[in-house]
């Protein structure tokens, strides 16, 4: 019996040695296809770009491992990096209940502020709140689909989410199709990069839901991949050096402007 004790000990610790010998050599990641500037994006050329690609990429160079990056939809991206096969995870992502339970989040590494827009053609008193869950007494509240809505302070406001994009969110809200349409002010600024200032529409108004947070954004990890603790461990270990050295600031100058 004794034996088979220190036979079985040792082969658990022969097992953690080479697990944890197990190198790290690549870094793969889904990104949305919508866009997500200025941290995730595109140009014309489909050369994926922005501050999540330059930050994944000073992680990757520091720890000396490759990195792929691609756009998927971003349930289909979701569903992939839950999968674990593909992909180790997704980026640009913030924290939900199941989120959490589906997934590893790694430490934060940027916040991004809830607003609600509207348009001065179907509301030109303008719409005026105190707290996120009154936007439901003016009419059908629009999303995109896939996203995380949990942090906006709606209450129970169901939010309809059949629109693909911004340029069209902004269509449907001076149609009238949407009362209101909420996304983080930082990515509706940041389509700028892409085509049209959505902001610079004059009938487009905006403001900041009153009791919504600042919220961060995390990379999930696959639980379904190998030893995807270790994976975590790294990419932490790694955002709290940019982080300490600076580098971390220095993207943040380079791509976000104060609002």
């Amino acid at each position: 019996m004794h034996s088979l004790r220190l036979s079985l000990l040792f082969l658990l610790l022969a097992t953690s040695q080479a697990l944890a010998a197990e190198p790290l050599n690549k870094l793969r990641f889904c990104a949305d296809d919508a866009q997500w500037p200025p941290f995730s994006y595109s140009d014309g050329n489909g050369v994926v770009q922005g501050f999540t690609i330059d930050l994944l990429t000073r992680i990757a160079a520091q720890l000396s491992i490759e990195i792929q990056i691609d756009q998927l939809p971003w349930k289909r991206c979701l569903a992939a990096a839950d999968n674990g096969q593909q992909y180790q995870g997704a980026i640009d992502a913030s924290a939900s209940p199941d989120r959490q339970t589906t997934f590893l989040l790694s430490r934060a590494y940027y916040q991004l502020t809830p607003y609600f827009f509207y348009s001065r053609r179907q509301f030109p008193g303008g719409i005026h709140i105190t707290q996120g869950h009154e936007l439901a007494q003016f009419g059908t509240l629009c999303g995109l689909p896939g996203y995380n809505y949990s942090n906006f302070a709606l209450g129970q406001t169901p939010v309809y989410d059949g629109t693909m994009d911004f340029s069209a969110l902004v269509a449907m809200t001076h149609l009238g199709r949407c009362s209101v349409f909420i996304g983080r002010y930082e990515i509706v600024a940041g389509m700028a990069l892409l085509g049209p200032d959505l902001l610079a529409d004059p009938d487009l108004a905006y403001a900041p839901i009153p009791d919504a947070q600042a919220e961060p954004f995390y990379l999930l990890i696959s639980r379904n991949i190998d030893h995807p603790e270790a994976l975590k461990k790294h990419l932490d270990e790694t955002l709290e050096s940019l982080t300490q050295n600076g580098e971390l600031d220095q993207l943040r100058r380079k791509y976000l402007s104060p609002h």
